[in-house]
């Protein structure tokens, strides 16, 4: 800031002198009586003094005594203020404030002249400018901004995934914190032009010409080449030194001001188009020299200071001359402007098998690794819990739109790079586009590298939070996924999604179906997913208290209760994130048959999801396998992972027939690969009878992938009984073999990519085949004894520390529990309970 009177000269060029206008105030002094008056007075007796920057220009206001400003109005002598110099415009703070008689609502006069301005050259001649109504001063009959004003408060950005304290998350996505130069200030900023730069400038006088006064409160002497508040379109700059990729530590703009700081990946180039991460959605991509740019908005005569980090001093660039120029040099280094000219066009992405428009997952990037937001989608991807609201997504680093098949954006001139992804069965692309100048139509495709869908398999997911059913479907139909389970809750004081639960379908087009259900939750029992439910929902959705419900809200219903109330609605019950969240009564609704599917998210046989999940098969408990993401942010995309259920394909598609195949167990899930098996020619949920001494049975294993596949394994009763592995990966493995079967149990398929690969996490796992021998009943000792262990742990918390609705709920749930626990206890003692 500078002190007035000191003129202050910009790296840019640019010069801008705070003018002493300390011996030309006149108000507040002799203050009527009047009350308008005096809350006048009160108001310019608030406003900020001294030293003050205003859209980056230096401003000296004046200072605590009792006049501050300077007033004129009709009949109220003119101020000369004298300059001497050279100024392309002068900057003035100032105001109109209508008296209450002269607001006239009936005829609002835009353009009347409330003042004058006059320049007076040292050659003599002078040069009066009209202020004006709603022009260069706002007025009560024409609410808005004046036309040729700013207000006094230049916007500064803020991070809106980062609240500071002083604003609500809800106003941060303004992107703008809050003002903090003149608050309550009523000065705008005008910039007056000097039609003669070329004349120096002896004087200026202020006229009033109302009875209404003119305030001015302060004057800056500006020269430049542009006007001080015609800012540039916002741009993405790069600076570029001898040192490497650029790590910025500071920047700041005097005229303007840094937008964001963009760290990038690294560039785009051949080695980025034929990276094995295409497509990749969990490890972020290694950085291959990437580098900090600048999002930059400000006046061409605005200074950019930028401090690289170790380094000593700041390197300054011109803004004018990196925009129309290319680029600034400085000492040390220079600003180049990316992706300067912009244009507007049509985007069509086809499928080529078809050859249709078809929504997709797109990332638009330039050379250096800077993202292209489509028109709508962020540029700054929010992946804060509960603050995902728009259509996009981060994967492995990168930044995605959901799309549909056609629409329309700006993109800039020049190289532009691109990644399309859709699914599972779609070929993820990257390529390189040339936008040629005038170009208003860009066309893009991927391929179909396999088409379940045409063999009767339909791909979920089975749990989505928090964004709007049709933004929901737009996701799905962009990931490749047909039946999208957006699932209400409560989180705290905090429910979501309630509105859109309707007891129905929610939204059926092209091949995607979108059905509002709930996650009914309890911090100690557990979570279970109602999904389908007709007519009104299962409530109370969540007890127990924090952090699924609020602080005293009681246990009412066990998850058994809520799945059995959800079976009499017709409804499909998931264990959701199994056997995670709770983990206590996960042996009740599984032993009594009320869960249909357990979501597991870690699907390699190893781990302890799907070891716990064994341990219900090899007792006997049927239950499938499905694939859920608990989608609660834009850092998980829809159908990440996956459920696929096998429908018949000579039947239409539709919700109910999701429901029947997922009850039927005729799923497998997936992060990635497609798997399917077969035993004697059974499939997957199907049953076979053998004989008491077991059989020998023929298996038949396939797992595809476009990432590279590590193994196929076939597992009996959770043990390994035949595999194939590729040391180099392939994309395809198939096992046929004759498996010996010693009694009742399952088989089941899994595979898993290739370690080292980048996809290597990919994994697939179907649900059971079962075998049953004749007189032979599934049991493994420890698996009971395991599951005893949960649910008299689960008595014991209901009848003692569980805060419950009343004490009929008490001994309701309890008798719940007791069912299963004498269940088990008789099969430990080798005798069976009816059931």
């Amino acid at each position: 800031m500078a002190v007035s009177g000191t003129r202050m000269k910009s790296p840019s060029g640019a010069t801008m002198t705070p003018i002493d206008l300390s011996k030309l105030y006149n108000w507040p002094r002799r203050v009527p009586a009047q009350e308008w008056w005096q809350g006048l007075a009160k108001s310019m007796s608030a406003c900020p003094t001294g030293r003050q920057t205003s859209w980056g220009i230096p401003f000296h206001l004046g200072g605590k005594r009792a006049a501050r400003v300077i007033l004129v109005s009709e009949g109220r002598p003119e101020v000369v203020v004298s300059l001497g110099g050279r100024a392309t415009y002068l900057c003035i703070l100032h105001t109109w404030v209508q008296m209450p008689a002269e607001v006239q609502w009936a005829l609002p006069r835009e353009g009347m002249p409330v003042g004058e301005y006059i320049l007076n050259y040292t050659d003599g001649t002078s040069t009066a400018q009209p202020v004006r109504a709603r022009f260069e001063v706002a007025m009560a009959e024409s609410p808005g901004q004046p036309w040729l004003a700013m207000p006094g408060i230049m916007p500064e950005t803020a991070d809106p995934a980062k609240p500071n304290g002083e604003v609500s998350w809800g106003f941060m996505q303004y992107g703008i914190k809050p003002g903090t130069f003149a608050v309550g200030s009523p000065f705008l900023l005008y910039a007056l032009p000097n039609p003669h730069p070329e004349k120096s400038v002896k004087s200026l006088t202020i006229r009033g010409l109302r009875q209404s006064p003119l305030i001015v409160g302060a004057i800056t002497a500006f020269h430049g080449t542009a006007h001080p508040l015609a800012h540039l379109p916002r741009r993405t700059y790069r600076v570029k030194t001898d040192g490497g990729p650029a790590k910025i530590e500071k920047a700041e703009v005097d005229l303007g001001t840094v937008t964001r700081i963009e760290k990038t990946q690294g560039p785009r180039d051949n080695v980025w188009l034929k990276s094995q991460y295409v497509g990749v959605a969990l490890p972020p991509e290694p950085d291959r020299g990437g580098e900090d740019l600048l999002e930059i908005v400000g006046a061409p005569d605005a200074a950019v200071s930028v401090t690289l980090k170790d380094a000593k001093a700041p390197l300054r660039f011109s803004l004018g001359e990196a925009y129309t120029k290319g680029k600034s040099a400085g000492k040390g280094g220079t600003l180049e402007v990316l992706g300067r000219t912009r244009q507007w066009m049509q985007v069509t992405v086809t499928d080529s098998s078809t050859p249709k428009p078809t929504p997709v997952r797109i990332h638009f990037s330039g050379a250096r690794g800077e993202y292209y937001a489509p028109y709508g989608h962020h540029q700054q991807v929010n992946t804060n819990w509960f603050e995902d609201y728009g259509a996009d997504v981060v994967l492995a680093g990168r930044s995605y739109a959901y799309v549909p098949g056609a629409f329309t954006t700006d993109l800039p001139v020049g190289e532009v790079y691109v990644e399309i992804c859709k699914g599972f069965e779609y070929t993820p692309v990257r390529r390189k586009v040339a936008i040629r100048p005038g170009q208003k139509t860009l066309e893009l495709s991927i391929d179909r590298w396999k088409d379940l869908r045409r063999e009767g398999w339909v791909t979920a997911d089975t749990h989505v939070h928090f964004i709007s059913p049709h933004t929901a479907w737009l996701e799905g139909q962009c990931e490749g996924v047909n039946v999208v389970n957006l699932l209400a809750s409560q989180w705290g004081r905090l429910f979501t999604n309630t509105g859109d639960v309707s007891g129905r379908v929610g939204i059926v087009e092209d091949d995607t179906v979108v059905y509002v259900g709930t996650e009914n939750r309890n911090h100690m029992l557990g979570h279970i997913s109602m999904l389908g439910t007709e007519g009104p929902p299962v409530y109370p959705m969540c007890g127990g208290g924090p952090s699924e419900s609020w602080i005293g809200d009681p246990d009412y219903l066990t998850m058994a209760e809520w799945a059995r109330m959800n079976r009499e609605k017709n409804g499909v019950v998931i264990r959701p994130h199994f056997p995670y969240c709770g983990y206590t009564e996960d042996p009740v609704p599984i032993i009594l048959g009320l869960v249909d599917a357990l979501e597991i998210a870690s699907l390699r046989g190893e781990d302890f999801p799907v070891q716990e999940w064994y341990r219900y098969l090899n007792c006997g408990y049927r239950v499938a396998v499905a694939g859920g993401t608990d989608k609660m942010s834009a850092a998980m995309a829809i159908g990440l992972i996956r459920t696929y259920a096998k429908l018949d394909p000579q039947r239409p598609f539709s919700y109910d027939a999701w429901k029947q195949a997922v009850r039927a167990g005729r799923t497998f899930s997936s992060t990635g690969p497609l798997i399917d098996m077969r035993v004697d020619g059974q499939e997957i949920g199907d049953t076979i009878k053998m004989r008491a001494g077991g059989a020998t049975v023929e298996v038949q294993a396939v797992a595809e992938s476009f990432w590279p596949l590590g193994k196929l394994e076939v597992v009996f009763n959770g043990q390994v009984v035949a595999s194939t592995h590729a040391s180099k990966g392939a994309k395809r493995l198939e096992v046929n073999e004759r498996v010996a079967v010693t009694g009742t149990g399952w088989l089941a398929a899994r595979c898993s990519g290739l370690p080292g690969h980048p996809g290597g996490y990919v994994a697939a796992h179907t649900s059971p085949i079962y075998l049953v021998c004749k007189g032979v009943k599934a049991f493994d000792g420890p698996a009971a004894e395991h599951m005893l262990a949960l649910t008299r742990g689960g008595i014991e918390y209901i009848e003692t520390i569980s805060t419950v609705f009343d004490e009929a709920a008490r001994k309701r749930m309890v008798g719940v529990y007791n069912e299963v626990r004498r269940e088990l206890e008789a099969r430990l003692m080798g005798s069976e309970l009816p059931r």
